[in-house]
């Protein structure tokens, strides 16, 4: 014999409360997976941009504000040096949340964030042309948790 609910259309005590065990754990699962998406920040022109990359896209002595601006948007930043050079920043900042973040008790212990940040510095001359530029990448973490703490 079966049991008694495939008789009846019904769930027994015991199969009813692992039935809301699994649904509990599978909208868990799904509301985790929904939240650690990435997020990013910064100007969303460079997000894919590396060193070689931009390397292809500027000349020094040749690239001009006007070019720089049509390729990458207007700067996050705009500053300007003693010797009259006119610095344009770019930023772009990307966090991923670690996997421990979404398991019960060990995000008390243990968590974080992955970070990706890229900076593009270029340095102008007072006619408006490139006379150089810097593309940073670093790689970098945020470590939270109980645990992590004391480190």
């Amino acid at each position: 014999m079966l049991g008694p609910f495939w008789n009846t259309g019904q769930l027994t005590p015991g199969l009813m409360g692992i039935t809301l065990r699994f649904t509990k754990i599978m909208i868990s699962v799904a509301l985790a997976a929904s939240l650690a998406a990435c997020a990013s920040v910064g100007n969303e022109n460079i997000r894919k941009e590396t060193a070689a990359t931009v390397a292809t896209k500027l000349t020094k002595g040749k690239t001009t504000k006007d070019d720089v601006a049509k390729l990458f948007g207007s700067p996050d930043t705009v500053d300007f040096s003693d010797s009259g050079n006119e610095i344009w920043k770019y930023q772009h900042v990307r966090s991923q949340p670690k996997v421990e973040n979404f398991i019960p008790v060990v995000d008390i212990l243990a968590g974080g964030q992955d970070l990706q940040k890229k900076e593009l510095a270029l340095f102008f001359n007072s006619r408006g042309v490139l006379k150089n530029y810097t593309m940073l990448e670093t790689d970098s973490e945020v470590r939270t948790g109980l645990i992590n703490a004391n480190q």
